[in-house]
């Protein structure tokens, strides 16, 4: 399965990111995996540069979950 980003935000009130991760299911419908979880960063980061940071970390704890499982 390849997956495709859909959605990054992120609160830097709350210092939370949302990920959003889609792709085709074997059965015609949609696969859906999200990620929320803490980031805290002390650069003042570009919205382009801060949206790769959020993905290389949401693909970082998805790969520690299915291990985990």
């Amino acid at each position: 399965m390849q997956f495709s980003l859909v959605r990054t935000e992120y609160d830097r009130e709350t210092a939370r990111a949302y990920i959003e991760l889609r792709t085709a299911d074997a059965d015609g419908g949609d696969a859906i995996a999200t990620a929320i979880f803490s980031f805290k960063t002390c650069a003042g980061l570009s919205k382009k540069r801060l949206d790769e940071d959020l993905a290389r970390k949401a693909r970082h704890i998805l790969k520690r979950a299915a291990v985990a499982t």
